[in-house]
């Protein structure tokens, strides 16, 4: 008994302790389940404000975009008010005369507002047309629960034409098959179509024949930017797997499921696909943007050139003082220098002799004469090209009608002292530029307008803007940029007709570099299978751009190609046989010689994220 009553109490101890153990579980469940509770409240603010920041920010671009279409609608807007119109408009969007800001019905302690009136400035004022390009700064906060964002966005308002925005892209469907490696943004004004198979035919064969590859590959280029996906919906953005039937990505209507599939498909997230509706793509009217260059060119009113575009040919004719042609080198006299008679001859023989020798130095120095200006004119007419100081009109029907620069009798245009973006060389026919046998670029630092074809081919040095109302043919050439202090320039082909890229050397490991961007008011294939690319621009048709490429090494296979294995997706990308890197430099580089439109095209930029205070 004496020892139960030793024990006394202990229970109760043991009970306490245990209560005390179980207390301080529970304070730290419950520590734990406040500060949880407080961290997904914070980031809950934290999202709630982002969002509230970015809703001011799409607000005025919205807000922006609609007042200068309502202004440009007006018959009587001209380019240059555009400056003046959306000093205006920012003015209207100024903190102070809205001081409210965003509310949302939503959250009862959240507002967002500009932090400041946008500032507007000229955009590259020293290289594009004055009044054309102009670059506003957004800078907007919000503050939810106070936890407060601030971001920074850039918005782009300009009146060019939205297709030199893109690595490739296509007004109607852009066709993606098989691996190329794409480092710029994209665009496809109906259907953007992805596959894992590039298709080739061989050898003038009209079968179409198939190899299976790896998914095209986007990620970011020399500009630094993330690239973006530009479709009409996501419906609209369809894949096919291994040669199997093409499937929306949003087929599941599942989110997760759809970033997947956009992952797989072209290795970039869901948030990087945007949708920008056709209705709001700024066309090129490649006929109007001639007219424009050709008012430009010749000095005459835009209605004068308007007027008399029907009969170009022509109303060129018409042009006085600044036509150029290739002389006509003089033929050689078919004579013999007489042989002077013996000293015992007839003086008949002597006298016959004197006149022959009269007659035939009469015509040694006409030759002469005759050859010395035409190595004048030819001399002139190779400067005139030189220097490009003036417009000029090659209007040559003795020789073809065409303009040969092959390092022969023509060669540089444009290269003393350098590109004058208002001048223009105005080819009355084709323009041939054949390079093949020289491993010296040709260089071209002229804007050109040619009423017929275009054919470029061996290495060539550029900095121009080409129209062309024909066809363009690019045959094994080699195309790099002029470099100066601004940088590495490039060439903006704006044909017509179709454009094709062909080789003639093909399976070279070496791929062949392209300096510029290609627009055609036709369709475009585009092939990196037998065929080696490097596009440091961009390609964009009016209608179906298909591109094909495949991964490694290609060689002759007789009636096809024989192909590397393909390797696994992730790896060796690097070595597809179609490579683009978007050029970011083009609109400062070429100036106002690129085309200008009408309408005005106004693009939201990156935001950035100023500063998060919680």
């Amino acid at each position: 008994m004496k020892r139960w009553r030793d024990e006394k109490g202990s229970a109760l101890v043991m009970v306490m302790f245990m209560m005390l153990i179980l207390t301080l579980l529970g304070v730290a469940v419950l520590s734990a389940a406040v500060g949880g509770a407080r961290r997904t409240l914070t980031r809950e603010n934290d999202i709630q404000s982002l969002q509230l920041t970015q809703k001011v920010l799409d607000e005025s671009v919205a807000s922006i975009a609609a007042q200068i279409n309502a202004k440009t609608a007006n018959p009587d807007f001209r380019e240059a008010d555009l400056g003046s119109a959306l000093t205006g408009i920012v003015a209207s969007l100024d903190p102070e005369l809205n001081k409210e800001g965003v509310k949302t019905e939503d959250l009862a302690n959240a507002s967002g507002r500009l932090l400041a009136r946008p500032q507007v400035k000229a955009d590259l004022a020293s290289g594009l047309q004055a009044n054309t390009a102009y670059t506003i700064t957004l800078r907007a906060g919000a503050i939810v629960n106070g936890v407060e964002r601030t971001l920074t966005q850039q918005v782009k308002v300009n009146m060019y034409p939205d297709f030199l925005n893109y690595a490739f892209g296509s007004e109607n469907n852009l066709i993606l098959n098989g691996s190329p490696l794409i480092k710029g943004n994209i665009y496809a004004g109906n259907k953007l179509q992805v596959s894992q198979v590039a298709k080739y035919r061989y050898n003038n064969n009209n079968v179409w024949q198939s190899e299976p590859s790896l998914f095209p590959k986007m990620k970011t280029g020399s500009s630094g930017q993330l690239p973006l996906a530009y479709i009409q919906s996501l419906d609209q953005l369809v894949v096919s797997k291994s040669g199997g039937p093409y499937v929306s990505v949003n087929s599941s209507r599942n989110g997760t499921e759809t970033g997947k599939r956009i992952k797989e498909a072209l290795n970039i997230p869901l948030d990087q696909i945007k949708i920008k509706n056709k209705q709001k793509f700024i066309k090129i009217d490649v006929d109007q943007s001639v007219i424009d260059k050709l008012a430009e060119a010749l000095k005459k009113s835009r209605k004068e050139v308007a007027d008399n575009y029907g009969n170009l040919a022509g109303y060129l004719d018409q042009q006085s003082g600044i036509k150029i042609a290739l002389p006509i080198k003089p033929p050689k006299p078919e004579l013999i220098e007489p042989v002077p008679p013996a000293a015992s001859a007839p003086d008949e023989d002597q006298k016959n002799y004197l006149k022959e020798l009269r007659i035939y130095n009469e015509a040694k120095k006409a030759y002469e004469d005759a050859l010395a200006k035409y190595e004048s004119d030819l001399l002139a007419v190779q400067n005139k090209l030189r220097a490009m100081d003036t417009t000029l009109i090659y209007d040559d029907p003795r020789h073809g009608s065409t303009l040969t620069l092959d390092g022969g009798l023509l060669s540089d245009l444009g290269t003393e002292p350098g590109k004058k973006s208002g001048n223009w060389l105005i080819v009355k026919g084709d323009l041939i530029v054949n390079n093949t046998v020289s491993s010296t670029p040709l260089k071209i630092a002229s804007n050109l307008l040619v009423t017929g074809n275009v054919t470029l081919a061996g290495p060539i040095d550029v900095d121009s803007t080409l129209f062309t109302l024909g066809k363009t043919t690019i045959q094994d050439a080699s195309i790099h940029g002029i470099q100066d202090s601004s940088g590495n320039k490039e060439i903006v082909v704006i044909s017509k007709g179709e454009v094709l890229l062909n080789r003639v050397d093909k399976f070279k490991a070496a791929a062949d570099t392209l300096r510029g961007f290609f627009y055609t008011d036709s369709t475009a294939e585009l092939y990196g299978v037998g065929t080696n690319f490097r596009l440091e621009g961009g390609f964009f048709a009016k209608d179906d751009l298909t591109v094909n490429s495949v991964i490694g090494d290609s060689k002759d296979g007789g009636s096809n190609i024989q192909f590397s294995p393909q390797i696994d997706p992730g790896e060796g990308i690097e070595n597809s046989r179609f490579q683009v890197d978007y050029n970011n430099q083009v609109f400062e580089h070429q100036g106002i010689s690129l085309p200008h439109v009408p309408q005005v095209s106004v693009t939201a930029g990156k935001i950035q994220l100023d500063s998060v205070n919680q």
